[in-house]
């Protein structure tokens, strides 16, 4: 997708300028290690351990349970090619993150799709889950904050989900890379929790990308309860990575220890903007969405007939602005907006999604 719009309302996680370049100086490397021994394979282990252990004390859980991944994009394929084989079924979630169902279908699987609606404000039902489950599932597969919607999957659904699963030995697999911006083991705070934590067959995976700003370091982790499955995670990164890369992990271990600094200092900035986008929305009478449960993006519903193809193109070569078009998440007629601008910018850019909206208006009635 082009980067040199205006303003870029496209954008998956916070800017790298919420990561390392706003930290105090406290935030030095806690391994002590220069950029020579980081580079060494004999440290691997005190590395890897370094950012399994911070990891799991993050999600409450045993060190076993935690396998490092090349960010989460990898996750997604090393969870499928570990727990499935070619023939077997899985069941996707629709609309989602294209890796999500393109990945078992390149790895050979069987596919079948759950709905989730905005009407039922993009719910992953477990009753339309019952009838889509075979004695040949080994998985469904979800994300948590649901991409693109950014609705969180509650805990009494998963639940439920989960023990619909469990009852043909399939697992629940949960991209969970945006649940940072509102990461709650306990269940205290929210009612969601990760899909690890919430239940026995509960697989979840993220990264330090999204909701803390380290994307270049590609550093994610997957974290199940099933120490089987754990081990044969592990046993798979050797036909990935074998080592993961050390050097990010030292980085990453410090990352994961402040992750609730950094998704704190990143939600203290998203709140301001999505007052302005809940405004916005409020005046705008053409359009609407469910509002999402936490994060920056939500899907903006278009109105009704609108091709959200030639709408963004529209926005972006008339006005610079840039928004990612529903048909790229199975969501045509809406759009997937990022609202974590500069709030001035943020304005501005939703006022020409305004105007484009006139020109729509003014071309249907030309027509």
């Amino acid at each position: 997708m082009p980067t040199d719009a205006r303003w870029d309302l496209t954008a998956s996680g916070v800017p790298d300028s919420c990561g390392p370049a706003s930290l105090s100086p406290e935030w030095e490397l806690d391994s002590g290690l220069t950029l020579a021994e980081l580079s060494r394979r004999d440290n691997r282990q005190a590395l890897t351990e370094a950012f399994v252990g911070a990891v799991a004390e993050r999600y409450g859980l045993a060190p076993e349970c935690v396998v490092p991944t090349l960010g989460a994009s990898q996750a997604i394929t090393q969870v499928l090619f570990t727990l499935a084989r070619p023939g077997d079924h899985v069941i996707v979630e629709r609309p989602t993150y294209e890796p999500l169902h393109r990945v078992p279908e390149m790895l050979g699987l069987s596919v079948s799709r759950l709905e989730r609606m905005v009407d039922e404000r993009w719910e992953p039902l477990p009753d339309r889950l019952a009838r889509l489950l075979t004695p040949k599932t080994r998985a469904v597969i979800l994300s948590s904050l649901h991409n693109p919607s950014g609705v969180a999957v509650e805990t009494s659904t998963l639940e439920a989900i989960g023990e619909m699963a469990a009852r043909v030995g399939a697992v629940v697999l949960v991209d969970e890379v945006y649940l940072d911006f509102a990461f709650d083991p306990s269940g205290e705070t929210h009612p969601w929790r990760p899909a690890c934590v919430a239940i026995p067959n509960g697989i979840s995976w993220s990264s330090s990308t999204k909701a803390f700003g380290f994307s270049a370091l590609r550093a994610g982790w997957v974290v199940t309860r099933d120490l089987e499955a754990a081990q044969a995670l592990r046993s798979a990164s050797h036909y990935f990575h074998v080592d993961p890369p050390l050097a990010s992990l030292a980085v990453a271990t410090q990352v994961v220890r402040g992750a609730d600094e950094l998704a704190s200092r990143a939600t203290s900035t998203i709140e301001q903007a999505r007052a302005v986008m809940d405004r916005w929305l409020a005046d705008e009478p053409r359009v609407g969405w469910v509002p999402p449960s936490a994060g920056q993006t939500g899907l903006v519903r278009l109105p009704e007939l609108t091709a959200d193809l030639d709408f963004a193109r529209h926005l972006r070569e008339r006005y610079g602005t840039q928004v990612v078009p529903g048909t790229m998440f199975e969501a045509p007629g809406s759009v997937r907006v990022s609202f974590n601008l500069p709030l001035d910018q943020l304005e501005q850019a939703l006022a020409t999604f305004s105007a484009a909206l006139d020109d729509l208006e003014l071309g249907r009635a030309v027509s």
